[in-house]
């Protein structure tokens, strides 16, 4: 039997149902040991799969830190306002658009 082509693959599950699948194809060429062939194959997918596996759980790790992140810097600003006696005021909106605090109540007091 002469082996012409191989194939070898690989799938990572990344959990929740998901899954990341690499395969690698190679033709043999002539003179050349199938056995060794195989070997690199298999050596090379599963070096990049490993390289591939780390970066993913690594964006996922990062996701997770800045979401942490996010709840910590709310929490923190929260605390800040508590202790600066600082309440959020859904009335108190500041006027925008180059109308200043003088005119406004200029045209309130008229009222």
């Amino acid at each position: 039997m002469q082996i012409k082509s191989i194939s070898y693959h690989r799938v990572i599950n990344l959990g929740n149902y998901e899954s990341k699948r690499l395969e690698l194809f190679a033709e043999v060429q002539e003179g050349e040991d199938p056995e060794t062939a195989i070997s690199s194959l298999a050596e090379l997918v599963e070096r990049k799969a490993r390289e591939s596996f780390e970066l993913i759980f690594d964006i996922k790790e990062l996701k997770r830190e800045r979401r942490e992140l996010s709840k910590e810097v709310e929490q923190l600003k929260a605390e800040k306002d508590k202790l600066t006696g600082v309440k959020p005021e859904p009335d108190n909106i500041p006027f925008e658009g180059g109308v200043s605090e003088q005119a406004a109540e200029d045209t309130l007091s008229g009222f």
